[in-house]
């Protein structure tokens, strides 16, 4: 069974129908209506009679009432509509509530968001929008299928039907329109006569104005504008099965008027959106600014393009194949091409700027030498000596020059003593410790390089041949 999960607004859109979930099975319509009423705003000279009487120094209540400044205007639910199984006529336990204006409704929903909970027949109950398409239009119903059928209070020919075929909902009027306009008038003539006791009192002198005679006079003045202001009659969800039903059917309605305005309006648009597309085919020629077609000359491409999608010249020409045909022998003879697509190639504008003032200034950049002639003056140039070592700088002071021997004489060594890397944990004497000289192995292994290790490979196999032999 239905719980009417599915007929609560997905968006919270505002509707003039309420929809009410989780109701006891036992109520009825009457009581449907009294607990609806619960959203009304309360008078103020009545205080709410399930209000709790507390005494000075006693612990607070939750309040279960709302907020006493929020609700719908007394009187402004149409009706109830509560749904029943079409066959065994039982409550399916939920039903909506119809609101004179959507504002009203927004009020109600309010109120009710402003309650601890709230209640009928002592159980709580969830209150949400409707959608669009809880009830649907009906057309040519059967008389077994009509009286399962309702009508929007404002048009008694058209039929509506709740969306689930298994259900109807049975309807309760509370307040027709012509009661409320009614109700409105003698309202407004009961203000009127109460204002006039009030200012014959005020000017005897029985009564002193105060703020609150202000306020309440702004309070009425207020109630009297918005009372004459018109109230929409229908519903926008009944509203627009009724617009499609005078549509279908060939009715004069009331909104077919401000429809035909929009889809003018559309148009026009459509209209002006289609003189600013770019044309089908074109006959211009960029390089010369001309148009073909209408054999007209531009001073800009833009004043050509222009052309082609504004002027009812160009608009005229196309209609005539004659011109047509001509403009495309002469473009063909050119060889151009009246496709939209062969302009929106690249152009070379600084080859035409240069066309039309000149090539400008070049400034002339240093060139950078070429590596010939660095090589070249490398060469020429003669090597310069590597500058000594500390130690022979040292030797050199002591009287000792490059080529001598060590000593007093000069009769020690003369070569310097060579810097050789072992292997480790190789004695000095011992066959193959040697691995090479110091400063080239940690060259070698600072580069990393591939050749380096081809080298050193190529050595120790020259190095053991010799030892073989």
């Amino acid at each position: 069974m239905n719980s009417g999960d599915s007929d609560a607004s997905p968006n919270g859109a505002p509707s003039q129908f309420l929809l009410l979930r989780g109701l006891e099975p036992t109520v009825t319509e009457d009581l449907l209506a009294k607990g609806v009423a619960k959203l009304y705003k309360p008078s103020r000279k009545s205080p709410p009679q399930d209000a709790p009487n507390l005494k000075k120094g006693s612990a607070k209540v939750a309040s279960t009432t709302g907020d006493a400044n929020l609700g719908a205007k007394e009187g402004s639910i149409r009706r109830v509509l509560l749904v029943r199984d079409r066959r065994s006529n039982e409550s399916w336990r939920y039903g909506f509530a119809e609101f004179a204006t959507v504002d009203d409704a927004q009020a109600a929903l309010i109120r009710f968001n402003s309650f601890d909970k709230f209640t009928i027949s002592s159980k709580p109950v969830m209150v949400d929008y409707i959608h669009a398409g809880v009830f649907v239009p009906v057309f040519d119903a059967s008389e077994d299928a009509e009286r399962f059928t309702f009508s929007p209070l404002t048009n008694s020919a058209a039929k509506l039907a709740y969306w689930d075929e298994g259900a109807y909902v049975n309807e309760l009027v509370i307040f027709t329109v012509s009661l409320d306009a009614s109700a409105i008038s003698n309202d407004t003539q009961s203000k009127s006569v109460a204002d006039i006791a009030a200012a014959a009192a005020e000017g005897e002198g029985l009564v002193k104005p105060g703020k609150e005679n202000d306020a309440k006079a702004k309070k009425r003045k207020a109630e009297a504008t918005a009372s004459s202001k018109p109230k929409k009659t229908a519903p926008s969800q009944l509203q627009f099965w009724s617009d499609r039903h005078a549509e279908l059917h060939g009715i004069q309605s009331d909104n077919l008027p401000e429809q035909k305005e929009e889809s003018n309006a559309k148009r026009n648009a459509a209209d002006s959106s289609a003189e600013n597309e770019t044309p089908k085919q074109t006959f211009a020629d960029p390089s010369k600014n001309c148009c073909y077609l209408c054999s007209r000359q531009f001073k800009s491409s833009a004043e050509v393009n222009k052309h082609e999608r504004l002027s009812e010249l160009h608009r005229k020409n196309l209609k005539d194949e004659e011109l047509v045909s001509k403009a495309k022998a002469k473009m063909a003879k050119l060889g151009l091409s009246n496709s939209p697509g062969d302009i929106s190639e690249y152009r070379d504008r600084a080859k035409e700027r240069r066309a039309a003032f000149g090539a400008s200034k070049t400034t002339s950049l240093p060139m950078k030498k070429k590596t010939n002639e660095k090589h070249s003056n490398q060469a020429s140039e003669p090597e310069q000596a590597p500058p000594p070592s500390k130690g022979a700088s040292l030797l050199g002071k002591m009287g000792w020059s490059a080529g001598e021997g060590l000593g007093a004489q000069g009769t020690g060594r003369t070569e310097a003593i060579s810097t050789d890397m072992y292997a480790a944990g190789v004695g000095l004497g011992a066959l193959g410790g040697r691995i090479g000289d110091a400063v080239d192995e940690a060259e070698r292994n600072t580069k990393g390089n591939y050749e380096d290790f081809v080298g050193r490979a190529r050595d120790k196999a020259k190095e053991r041949f010799q030892n073989m032999g």
